[in-house]
């Protein structure tokens, strides 16, 4: 229950000492977090994030003097962007790894020592 003793006519309430008291302080400590989830993700991305706090005021039914306040809070954290692989196409629409314009490379082999070799291997 909120204490009203240092309310006074034509003082505005704190927005921060309301917001503790929508569903017993959850709204705020879920802002909290929401914050430290968003600050981490915008140093690990690079890019910008946002936190959406949603205070909803109402008439409370069946009762005229009293107002039912509810939040929410959504985290909008940048995310990494996804690796993208190269492709080419080829005259049907086709997507290929390789470029089917351009000549292949022939196969590769491995040689064998000769045999008078005198060089020294200078890999340790």
């Amino acid at each position: 229950m909120t204490d009203h003793t240092d309310e006074q006519p034509g003082r505005v309430r704190p927005f921060a000492a309301i917001l503790n008291d929508i569903r017993g302080g959850q709204v705020a400590e879920d802002a909290a977090h929401a914050m430290q989830e968003l600050v981490t993700a915008v140093i690990e991305h690079g890019k910008k994030g946002s936190i959406v706090l949603q205070i909803v005021v109402e008439p409370m039914k069946g009762n005229d003097e009293a107002l039912a306040v509810s939040g929410d809070v959504t985290l909008k954290a940048p995310k990494a962007t996804p690796k993208a692989a190269v492709f080419f196409t080829d005259a049907d629409g086709n997507l290929l790894r390789d470029d089917p314009r351009q000549a292949a490379l022939p196969g590769l082999r491995v040689l064998d020592k000769p045999a008078n070799d005198t060089a020294k291997d200078i890999a340790k």
